[in-house]
């Protein structure tokens, strides 16, 4: 957190004096800026919550190409803890308006290779990852891209590529901002492209999972717990997966990233273990956006005044309400706020 802290820290100075001069305009730039400060803290649904906010910021100021960047935030947000359909509700909103190789355009392509990624399209998550910018020639969105180098890396270890360029320019700007968590992650990636079977990707793993933050890194960690355990499974070492496994599937499962979870319960049964259904309540059964809606209304907000807090049409909210009703098995908006009390 050696740099992630601050930045936060400084960002959500810049919304409280943007704010407190009543220099609006102003406002979503540093509400973009605290989102991304969230993003790596690990606090997704702080970011997400601060990304929303700038959305209207941006729309009542008139700056429709900041509203879309937030926009694009919200969608790689989805899209990471795997909620596809906000993802693509996010993406559609962004629409075709958004300049090709813009911020707004490179944050829609990320959440999709994400999700590329997520349903095993490894090379079309390849190609769309890999397009954000062109590395060493300062083109295109390369914060962007760095940004999704992560994600880059792991859809080309499973399609045979070697991002190298790419890995080069995360592993150098990971040092040079002495960030624990991106330190963390570039020693995943590190993993991933090691030689199969041999010792470095292990060692690699294990520097991953120490230079974690604990308390701030939970699902990264979990994500690269997964990771590791399917490695050694598929070295044959059983035994060892299953205790990265077992912390990976309890972490998603408290973090309420069901798919997640669902995808280590799948590896632990993988190797050899009788892996019973996770118990789900709210947080594991909803989307993140259902969940937030469920919330508002469990604390007597109406469907209108969720649309306006959320950015969404009430149609939208009115649907993914009928949704949550259902996966809950509840009838009734008293019912909702009972099960939430």
């Amino acid at each position: 957190m050696a740099v992630d802290g601050p930045a936060h820290r400084l960002a959500g100075r810049a919304v409280e004096v943007a704010r407190s001069r009543g220099e609006l305009s102003l406002l979503p730039r540093a509400l973009e800026l605290r989102a991304v400060a969230e993003y790596w803290l690990g606090r997704h649904e702080a970011a997400a919550e601060t990304a929303r906010e700038g959305v209207r910021a941006a729309r009542a100021t008139g700056q429709h190409v900041c509203a879309q960047v937030h926009l694009g935030i919200l969608a790689v947000l989805a899209a990471v803890r795997a909620d596809r359909d906000a993802a693509l509700a996010r993406i559609a909103e962004i629409g075709d308006g958004a300049a090709p190789g813009s911020r707004p355009d490179a944050y829609a392509r990320w959440a999709l290779g994400v999700l590329d990624l997520i349903d095993g399209r490894y090379a079309d998550a390849v190609a769309r990852l890999s397009a954000l910018a062109r590395t060493g020639t300062g083109r295109g969105q390369v914060l962007v891209q760095v940004m999704a180098t992560p994600y880059l890396v792991e859809a080309a270890a499973h399609d045979g590529g070697r991002p190298a360029t790419a890995l080069a320019v995360f592993d150098h700007w990971a040092s040079s901002t002495a960030s624990p968590s991106r330190r963390a992650l570039a020693a995943r990636c590190r993993a991933l492209l090691a030689p199969r079977g041999g010792p470095e990707a292990e060692r690699e793993f294990h520097a991953a999972l120490r230079l974690h933050p604990a308390d701030t890194d939970r699902f990264e960690r979990a994500r690269t717990e997964l990771l590791f355990g399917r490695e050694l499974r598929r070295r044959r070492r059983p035994r060892d997966a299953r205790a990265h496994l077992h912390r990976a599937r309890e972490a998603f499962t408290l973090l309420g990233a069901t798919v997640w979870a669902d995808r280590a319960g799948e590896e632990l049964r993988a190797a050899g273990e009788s892996v019973g259904p996770v118990r789900h309540g709210p947080e594991q059964l909803l989307t993140g956006q259902q969940l937030h809606i469920a919330r508002l209304v469990a604390e007597g907000a109406t469907n209108r005044e969720i649309a306006t807090r959320m950015c969404l049409s009430t149609r939208t909210v009115d649907h993914h309400l009928r949704n949550v009703f259902h996966r809950l098995g509840v009838r009734s908006r008293t019912e909702l706020a009972r099960l939430f009390a």
